[in-house]
């Protein structure tokens, strides 16, 4: 896939793509434009978009593809014939000094790195209008987005044999003081041909030279980076360095095992949040991989970067030993439990530009629900920024799982109304409260390792109701009343609770 898009936090227009079949160094993540700058093109007037046909000593074909900051072309040397992909620059940016420098740091970034992870520069130089140019390998293959669109989630065993040559390009970036600070799956190309696809890590345009003079390209009124997989640092603005990479390996690591990322979010600014103060939920909690994978992959992830692994090196060490792990143990004991799922919820579009009643009364329901659960006998199990997963056991005698089930209803309903009835409650603030029965795996160390209970998917609806819902399998015999949750795009045989009063 070839792409030529920009990123920042303050916008997130789709992504543009060229077939997947052929790729360059195209991705792109910079500060934005303002307005008004950089609207001439270097011979004056109003910019023009024509299609080069020449670039140096290579002639220029079809548009692979194009975006905010240029448009790649495949080229071809004019005496051997050899194929490339040109990224040119857009006309209207050329005189632009930070984007200027944007595309020189990723020119001096990429061939500082000699590695066979990292794309090989051809040549680099001007166009006649002025315009920057730079010719580079042309790829064959697809990008890891691509592929987990495709796949949803990838096998440990698979996921490490792409991680493990990524690390390895930017362990050579990291001697070389180049921290890449966009590491992403739309960054990471898997070349075709072999067996073992050949993977290259794209896009050094937004790379930190630790060891260069001159203004960093992050100011105080644009982050550079995608906010999927952005430390909490890089958000702040504060200094980077490897361990910015090594949280950004921590977030793709997850959404290779998971099949999504750690934190998603409907804003920019509730991503932001997560990223910044919420625990993400175990990678086990959501997909079917060992509880031993939790420890490197959250350690990754931590808030703190004197708490994540020290090196790359020691992190794809750590993920391979706790892949093979598993093979050396058995499974893991279960055991019957009832859980409450606690989600909060805001009007559509109210946290685009929140104001500060909406904040406080948002980010204080999930510690005040986690409290009260906690007081009522139940144990966090998952928790993800804007929502929880709570737990407590149910006994082997039918009589004992009937008042367990009975006490996690009226725990969820006794704890909505202490909700509803909240100091400074903002009605565009709604929770939704989802009870249900099952079962829960732990493993050899003891740590939650699967179950239905944390097959979140398979029980807890899409949706923003407010209220309290119940599956079929906790109000079996209790006599509570209940009629059918509202119907969203994924059913689900929850039920609202409506009345429980003990027969």
């Amino acid at each position: 896939m070839a792409r030529a898009d920009d990123r920042t936090l303050q916008s997130a227009p789709p992504e543009q793509s060229a077939p997947p079949e052929v790729a360059g160094l195209a991705g792109e993540t910079t500060v934005a434009l303002p307005v008004g700058e950089g609207q001439a093109a270097a011979a004056g007037g109003e910019p023009t978009r024509e299609a080069p046909d020449r670039a140096g000593d290579y002639r220029l074909g079809s548009a692979l593809a194009e975006g905010g900051f240029g448009v790649v072309y495949r080229g071809e040397h004019a005496e051997r014939g050899t194929p490339a992909a040109v990224k040119v620059m857009h006309p209207e940016l050329a005189l632009h000094p930070d984007l200027l420098a944007r595309f020189e740091r990723e020119v001096e970034a990429t061939r500082r790195v000699r590695h066979p992870g990292v794309v090989e520069i051809f040549d680099v130089g001007r166009l006649a209008d002025g315009r920057p140019y730079l010719v580079m390998e042309l790829l064959e293959g697809a990008d890891l987005a691509q592929l987990l669109r495709d796949r949803g989630r990838l096998p440990p065993e698979e996921a490490l044999a792409v991680l493990e040559p990524l690390c390895s390009a930017l362990q050579a970036a990291h001697a070389l003081a180049i921290v890449h600070r966009d590491v992403k799956p739309s960054n990471v190309f898997l070349c075709a041909g072999s067996d073992r696809p050949r993977v290259v890590l794209l896009d050094f345009g937004v790379a930190k030279l630790l060891d260069a003079p001159g203004p960093a390209l992050t100011t105080s009124r644009h982050v550079v980076g995608s906010p999927s997989c952005m430390s909490p640092e890089q958000l702040m603005s504060r200094p980077v360095d490897a361990r910015s990479d090594i949280y950004a390996l921590g977030a793709l690591t997850y959404t290779m095992l998971a099949g999504e990322p750690p934190f998603s979010g409907t804003s920019l600014v509730v991503l932001r949040q997560l990223h910044l103060f919420a625990s993400p939920p175990r990678p086990s909690a959501r997909a079917r991989v060992s509880p031993s994978l939790d420890r490197v992959v959250l350690q990754a992830l931590s808030k703190d970067p004197a708490e994540r692994q020290a090196s790359v090196g020691e992190f794809i060490a750590g993920l391979r030993a706790a892949i093979a792990a598993p093979r050396a143990r058995g499974a893991g004991e279960r055991r019957a439990a009832v859980g409450i799922h606690v989600e909060v919820h805001a009007d559509p579009g109210a946290l685009e530009e929140p104001d500060a009643a909406l904040l406080d009364d948002f980010e204080a329901v999930l510690p005040l629900a986690l409290g009260a659960l906690a007081d009522a006998g139940f144990g966090a199990a998952v928790e993800a920024g804007t929502a929880a997963l709570v737990t407590a056991d149910r006994p082997l005698d039918p009589a004992a799982d009937k008042a367990a089930r009975r006490r996690a209803v009226d725990a969820a309903l006794s704890l909505m109304r202490q909700l509803d009835a909240r100091a400074g409650r903002d009605p565009r603030v709604h929770v939704r409260l989802c009870v249900h029965a099952g079962e829960l795996v732990a493993g050899a160390d003891g740590a939650l390792a699967g179950g239905d209970l944390l097959e979140l998917a398979a029980w807890v609806p899409e949706g923003t109701a407010h209220g309290v819902f119940a599956s079929p399998a906790v109000l079996d015999g209790l006599g509570i009343a209940a009629q059918p949750a509202p119907t969203s795009r994924r059913p689900s045989a929850l039920l609202r609770v409506i009345d429980a009063e003990r027969p």
